[in-house]
This record gives structure tokens, C-alpha cells and sequence, in this order.
């Protein structure tokens, strides 16, 4: 194995585990680059989740320390979450590398129409009276983003911001990051395992990964309010694209 290879993993865990933390869809880039490092899909999916893991917790250290962490709330969506994510794992380790990859390559390419679209602007204006609605529209939501995550992960934070904006208005967007940070933590400790039963971690890729991501989450923590995130956004829309078309030219 290069040290070179490793070296540069480092830093690319960098710059995802900050921009997961400040914006997020940062594993849009590293799960296909781990792909395209030559780690079959389901093992860089495995892989790929441990440096999250280490990078939110890192990040999470931070919004509690800022009063940013809303546990009990986490607690509540990361319920059905973490149901779903058992799911959506199961089935990642199932299918073959070329279907995975076509399927990781649309749901980029839906990821990159939210972001330039921004639903968001206009669920602002929805205002849900009803409380049955409410606690129906969580359940199904998390579980949604639960089976996402546990299927294939990347981009999910901005499935969680954009059900975090319909259910819970009032919340200021670092405090929707700071939750949704505490989910996907929640849900990958218990859905990781899965991949790790069935030897789908590569754990030298996996620590490299992790270390990188752990201080770029630290960096996104400490800047979560201060960096300009449509730039981050722009940049991540054209790498993004190139790589999902990369996966449909490599299948």
C-alpha cells in the first residue's frame, strides 16, 4: 500500500469531516474516492463510516461545550432512525459493486438538484398545526433518513436539515446541525456494525480516514457559524457532479 495513498486520504478526511460538520454531504466525496481507490463498494461504505463517527463525536464535543446540543431531542428522531439504518445497512452489503454504484451515482446527482434547488427556502413558510401530523411525519421522516444512512450515508445531513426545517422551524440552522450531527452518530454506532460482522471495513483506510476526519469535524465545530456555507456548497456541487459521472463511466 502507498504512503502516499494514505497521505492523501488524511488530508481529503480533513476536508470532509469539516465540511460534514459546517455544511454537509462531505461523504459524497469520500465514499466514491474510496471506491475509486480500488476498496469494493460495500467495504469502502463500511470504511467510510468510522471516520464520520469519529469526526461527529468530535464535533459534538463542540456544541455541547457552546450549548448548541439539544440531547433530548437527538434522542427522540434518532429512534426511528436507528431502525431504519439496520435496514438500509443490511441491504448495502447485498448488492453487487455495479448496481451500488449506479445507485450511489443517482441518488448523488438528487443530492446535487436539492442543493441547487433549495426546497428549503420554501418549507420555511409551512407551518404544521397538528400534533398527530407532527409526531407521524418524524417517525416516517427518520426513518427515512435512517435507511438512507445505513444504505449508503452520503449526503444524508441534508436530508436531516431540510425534515429538521418542516418539523422544527424555530431552530437556528447551527442548532439543526449540532442534531443532526447527534443522529447520524446515534444511528451509525448501532448500523456500522453490520459492515463490521461482515468484514466490510478496511481498517488501515479506516483509521487514516478517521484521524483526518476527527480534526477537520474539530475545525467545523469550532467554525460552524462563521464559514460562508453556499461557498462550500458551490464547490461541493461541481466535484460532486464529476465524480457521479465518473461512477455511471465506471460501471
Amino acid at each position: 500500500m502507498e504512503i502516499s495513498l494514505l497521505i492523501l486520504l488524511f488530508f481529503v478526511g480533513i476536508l470532509v469531516g469539516f465540511i460534514n460538520i459546517v455544511s454537509a454531504g462531505g461523504s459524497m466525496l469520500t465514499l466514491p474516492i474510496l471506491i475509486f481507490m480500488g476498496l469494493p463498494s460495500s467495504t469502502a461504505n463500511g470504511t467510510n463510516r468510522i471516520g464520520i463517527i469519529v469526526q461527529n463525536i468530535s464535533a459534538m464535543m463542540h456544541f455541547r461545550k457552546n450549548n448548541l446540543f439539544d440531547w433530548k431531542l437527538g434522542l427522540i428522531l434518532s429512534f426511528p432512525a436507528v431502525i431504519g439504518s439496520i435496514y438500509g445497512a443490511n441491504l448495502a452489503i447485498d448488492l453487487s459493486d455495479k448496481i451500488f454504484n449506479n445507485t450511489l451515482g443517482i441518488f448523488m446527482l438528487i443530492i446535487i438538484v436539492l442543493l441547487t434547488v433549495k426546497p428549503q427556502r420554501y418549507l420555511k413558510k409551512v407551518k404544521i398545526q397538528s400534533n398527530v401530523l407532527r409526531i407521524t411525519l418524524i417517525i416516517v421522516a427518520f426513518l427515512i433518513v435512517g435507511f438512507y444512512g445505513g444504505f449508503i450515508q452520503a449526503g444524508v445531513g441534508f436530508i436531516i436539515i431540510i425534515a429538521l426545517l418542516l418539523l422544527y422551524p424555530n431552530k437556528t440552522l447551527v442548532e439543526m446541525h449540532s442534531i443532526k450531527t447527534f443522529v447520524i452518530t446515534i444511528y451509525l454506532l448501532i448500523s456500522t456494525f453490520v459492515f463490521i460482522i461482515n468484514g466490510n471495513v478496511n481498517w488501515t483506510f479506516a483509521i487514516v480516514l478517521a484521524l483526518g476526519s476527527a480534526i477537520g469535524g474539530n475545525l467545523g465545530g469550532r467554525f460552524a457559524s462563521k464559514v460562508p456555507e453556499k461557498v462550500l456548497q458551490t464547490i461541493l456541487i461541481a466535484v460532486v457532479s464529476i465524480i457521479s459521472i465518473k461512477l455511471f463511466l465506471g460501471s
